[in-house]
């Protein structure tokens, strides 16, 4: 219904409800007052009970709308933060604790092991942690990534470079403490040299190591050697 500032019907509704409710057939605002065919008392007297007809309607009005606001579900803080739709629960991580102990090792290649430490490197979006231990000498040669890779430097002295080919004179030395991010699909080598290094790696999955020579993949050089 058309309202007013005051949120009240304006005078065309008003009559508009008065017809539609069957009190009045025909009434027009202006011809009555030209012709002279209703007497001012009357047409008083006929506007005051429009007003209150339509004060009663618009009244009527406001309490239905009330009434169905207050049907509707409210949407809770939790899920419009989450996902933007109305009474969505948030999905929480569960919580994780790893300790050394746990790292159950498997050898990867000539001079590095791999330990898984959380997540599911397979999985896309999903987090994917594990550690790598170079032993003096070990080397990982030229591959890249998906997705970005983040190394953490956890003890010994590790080295990184860029390129297509292992050369040491590219390589930049890395005590512990260091953090390196290697963006996706950036070619990379790494190793370790006059110790052994042990450093954490993460991202998200799928996490793959694609060889820039394929012969250096360690998958394929131990189904050549059986």
């Amino acid at each position: 219904m058309p309202t007013t500032l005051a949120g009240r019907p304006n005078g065309a509704e008003c009559l508009r409800e008065l017809q539609t409710c069957g009190m009045l057939s025909r009434i027009s605002t202006e011809e009555p007052m030209r012709q002279n065919k209703l007497p001012a008392v009357k047409y008083f007297g006929l506007a005051v009970l429009c007003g209150s007809v339509c004060v009663s309607l618009a009244w009527g009005h406001q309490e239905a709308e009330k009434k169905t606001a207050a049907k509707k579900p409210a949407a809770t803080a939790e899920g419009s933060a989450t996902s933007g739709k109305p009474g969505a629960k948030a999905q929480m991580a569960e919580p994780f604790i790893g300790t050394p102990d746990k790292i159950k090792w498997v050898q990867y290649s000539p001079g590095v092991e791999f330990g898984a430490v959380h997540g599911n490197c397979d999985k896309p979006g999903a987090p994917c942690v594990f550690q790598l231990r170079f032993a003096d000498g070990g080397k990982f040669p030229p591959h890249w990534h998906p997705v970005d890779e983040h190394v953490t430097v956890i003890s010994g002295t590790f080295m990184a470079g860029m390129g297509d080919s292992y050369d040491e004179s590219k390589m930049v030395t890395l005590p512990a403490g260091s953090y390196v991010m290697m963006p996706r699909m950036m070619h990379h080598f790494a190793g370790a040299k006059g110790g052994a290094a042990l450093v954490q790696v993460h991202g998200v999955g799928p996490f793959k190591i694609n060889y820039v020579n394929a012969a250096d993949d360690p998958k394929k050089a131990a189904k050549a050697g059986k």
